[in-house]
């Protein structure tokens, strides 16, 4: 039997929940991974894992010999991520959750320049905008745009997510720009669907000038209120890294600057600092040193045409 093989199908199975998962996970049949960890059980003699038609959970002491044998892998890939590092030649699929109006328009060229230069390493981009489970759900690492990470994991700071109010040229010739955030009361106001009681933050000198707006038009996509905004269909708050092209073309104008908005970090998420493999402590570099702290999309903001 191979020793670390049966160890690291039984450490999937477990955080994965099933046979089934886990030899998809694994690229094997179900059959070939219950073989493994039936060896694994009969040369330990003992049970690791209470089964059911619909799902495993370890025994008492399967669950002492998962932590055991989890920290031996993580010791042997950590090993060789040494290795990968010290040569230079990362190699495996690196999975990455993350936001994706920000993937599609932002992290995709990155990704593409990232495995030109290190062509052994193959990138699985999931593009979600809720908060995946990295370990549950397999992936090597997240990109997040959050002002309270979680605090079971490691962040590492790269750049922040400025946001701006906007409108047309379009729109603003029909009506007058606010002035202050309570002028946005008498404007058609284009809402993200996620705002918090449909509130957008300003503050000023210290002091809170929030205002509840009512929206004409809500979305969940950043893209489609841009879009819409472009169209003259009303003010809206936008992420600078939607906007800043559209503002740069003229499309759209930026209102109320005087004022402070959200302005929210971008992490670099991931489980452990410890068994952190190579290939992924490279690609958080690199995307530290490209996205840079100002953004490169805020830089376009001070050559609008």
């Amino acid at each position: 039997m191979d020793r670390l093989t049966a160890m690291r199908v039984f450490v999937h199975v477990v955080e994965m929940g099933s046979f089934s998962a886990a030899s998809a996970r694994l690229g094997m049949s179900r059959a070939a991974a219950s073989k493994y960890v039936s060896q694994l059980e009969s040369q330990l003699g003992g049970r690791l894992l209470h089964r059911t038609t619909r799902h495993v959970s370890t025994t008492e002491s399967g669950r002492l010999y998962y932590e055991r044998c989890r920290e031996i892998l993580h010791n042997l890939e950590e090993a060789d991520g040494v290795v990968s590092g010290l040569s230079q030649e990362p190699s495996g699929t690196l999975r990455v959750s993350a936001p994706t109006n920000f993937a599609s328009l932002h992290l995709a060229p990155l990704v593409a320049r990232f495995m030109r230069d290190y062509p052994a390493v193959k990138v699985e981009m999931v593009c979600t905008d809720r908060y995946v489970d990295l370990v549950d759900e397999g992936f090597d690492m997240a990109v997040r745009v959050s002002n309270a990470p979680d605090s079971n994991l490691i962040a590492r700071y790269l750049t922040r997510c400025r946001h701006v109010i906007v409108a047309s040229p379009d729109y603003l010739a029909n009506h007058p720009a606010p002035k202050t955030p309570d002028d946005l009361r008498d404007h058609a106001c284009l809402l993200f669907a996620h705002t918090a009681g449909a509130i957008w933050p300003f503050a000023k000198d210290g002091k809170d000038y929030s205002v509840k707006i009512k929206e004409v038009f809500k979305s969940n996509n950043p893209d489609l209120l841009t879009e819409a905004a472009i169209a003259g269909m009303g003010v809206t708050m936008l992420p600078t890294f939607n906007s800043s092209d559209a503002i740069r073309r003229g499309e759209l104008k930026m209102l109320l600057e005087d004022y402070d908005l959200l302005d929210l970090p971008i992490y670099a998420i991931y489980a452990s600092r410890r068994f952190l493999p190579a290939k992924t402590r490279l690609f958080i570099d690199y995307l530290k040193e490209h996205l840079s702290d100002p953004p490169y999309w805020d830089h376009v903001l001070t050559v609008r045409t």
